[in-house]
């Protein structure tokens, strides 16, 4: 234990029974298969999310960024990027290093050159990076998923990459045909594997179809694949559980889909309107058979790796959609249309015989909580927009003890004043140490069933380990977050997080999957 007693994790200043003043809540959409909206955002097209704080959103507002902490419930200017007649197009977070950020900015035809700039620190200050771009400025810039420091950008004619996280820029233009880059994506798993749109220049000189190059060997040649359509191509999606999977979304409304890495495609647009404009495509990374399709006609969903469509526009009030995020497990879809931001809450049934433990952010305490509880979930998810939010993370539980569980003691205690606290703890003996302490009171014996690590920190066949990590008293208050993913542990580490638990990584819990 901690000397300033080490446990804890947050909840709101009247305590359980208090839910009521202090929670931010995602939209009642929850469980309720329904938009709800997040908030107006002006003309706002491209936004970002924060892999490891999905609680902070970046968005493009003409030439502003702007940032919400909160889910997107309130947001603030950070800065103007560029020159009047210039927009942000494209912005994108480093994986690795969620405080750095990119944004690609749409210029005036007449300019010479437009940067790229750059943040290191959450937004809070901006830089150009490497204005030589040879009078063809880039709209759109991607982050290799395997390897953060590799970049690309294309909105000209060329390709541009840059493997030392934007500091400088080469062309990459080798095989190249087509008159601008209209989409690009990169494979998860290879960031030499790259696949650019262009459109082709038409007898009469303006642009033509649409088609894609590839290239494997990181840009350096490219080759155009078997794919010419009469539109253009605005997305291209990559499957990260099956790179060789890859769709192609256009202006008119169709659909492509490629299983063998882009060399045949079939058309795979069956329940989508015709005409409709697919501004961009996003893939389930939890669940990759579930697609979701930004349209100028509401939002699409595809169960079967794009097979058939579906409609899921219940409360959108604005149907022109150009902007769509999925959080890392699936269950959290956001939407930036022509009125704002909304909220879409997947429901999702966890696996037979568990329950999911869900866990929230609050701004205000900078505080993490996890629950299980479905009336607390309820409370949570339907209260107001100045306090908690999902963050997005969740993992199982056992719905009921069994040969493999041991029940988790929940702990809470308001002796960090103006803030408070919950902690919970799988092991029988140090939920007696806590209880030993007068600022904590025990809320529950058993607040959820959940396997333990062994001794070393492993966890058995079929379980997950959920990591430990101690804010080490910032704040002035303890708390504690719990989560499987291996991401997420790195950036808190990285943040000034402890990690606590059983083995080297800290182990505290193993999750059935």
């Amino acid at each position: 234990m901690h000397s300033n007693i080490r446990l804890a994790i947050l909840f709101t200043i009247a305590g359980v029974g208090g839910l009521a003043n202090a929670l931010l809540a995602v939209p009642a959409a929850a469980g309720t298969n329904s938009w709800t909206e997040i908030g107006p955002f002006g003309d706002s097209f491209p936004f970002a999310v924060d892999p490891s704080s999905p609680s902070t959103i970046y968005g493009g507002n003409g030439r502003i960024v702007m940032k919400s902490t909160d889910g997107g419930g309130t947001w603030a200017n950070l800065t103007s990027l560029g020159v009047d007649g210039e927009w942000v197009d494209s912005l994108v977070i480093d994986p690795r290093s969620p405080a750095t950020i990119y944004a690609a900015m749409g210029p005036l035809w007449d300019l010479v050159d437009v940067p790229i700039y750059k943040s290191i620190d959450g937004g809070a200050h901006w830089a150009a990076e490497a204005a030589e771009f040879n009078g063809l400025p880039p709209a759109v810039v991607a982050i290799a998923p395997s390897l953060s420091s590799t970049l690309y950008a294309g909105g000209a004619s060329v390709v541009f990459k840059s493997i030392d996280a934007g500091l400088s820029w080469a062309i990459l233009s080798n095989g190249l045909t087509g008159q601008f880059v209209t989409a690009l994506a990169i494979d998860p798993t290879n960031a030499d594997s790259v696949y650019v749109a262009q459109q082709l220049a038409a007898p009469s000189g303006d642009p033509g179809p649409g088609t894609v190059f590839k290239s494997t060997d990181g840009g350096e040649h490219w080759r155009q694949v078997p794919i010419s359509v009469p539109a253009e191509i605005t997305s291209l999606a990559i499957d990260p559980s099956a790179p060789e999977r890859i769709y192609a979304a256009t202006d008119l409304g169709d659909i492509f889909k490629s299983i063998d890495s882009g060399e045949t495609w079939i058309a795979a647009r069956n329940g989508l309107p015709d005409p409709v404009y697919v501004h961009s495509l996003a893939i389930d990374p939890s669940t990759p058979a579930r697609i979701y399709a930004a349209t100028d006609q509401g939002i699409f969903m595809s169960a079967d790796y794009a097979a058939s469509w579906t409609p899921i526009n219940s409360g959108l009030t604005n149907l022109d959609v150009f902007d769509l995020s999925i959080d890392q497990t699936g269950s959290l879809l956001r939407a930036m249309t022509l009125g704002g931001l909304f909220w879409y809450q997947v429901t999702a049934l966890p696996p037979s015989g568990t329950v999911p433990v869900i866990e929230y952010f609050y701004a205000a305490f900078d505080h993490y909580f996890i629950t299980s509880n479905p009336e607390e979930i309820r409370e949570l998810d339907n209260e107001g927009s100045t306090g908690w939010v999902r963050t997005g993370y969740q993992f199982n539980a056992y719905a009921s003890p069994n040969g493999n569980s041991v029940p988790v003691c929940r702990f809470f205690s308001v002796a960090f004043a103006p803030k408070s606290s919950h902690f919970y703890t799988p092991f029988a003996a140090e939920c007696a140490i806590t209880q030993d302490y007068p600022a904590w009171t025990l809320e529950s014996s058993e607040a959820f069933d959940i396997a333990v690590p062994a001794a070393d920190g492993s966890c058995a066949a079929g379980l997950t380990p959920v990591y430990r990590l101690y804010n080490n008293g910032q704040g002035g208050a303890p708390n504690h977050r719990y989560t499987t993913d291996v991401a997420v542990r790195t950036q808190m580490i990285s943040q000034g997080w402890v990690p606590e638990g059983l083995g080297p990584s800290g182990v505290e819990m193993c999750s059935p999957q």
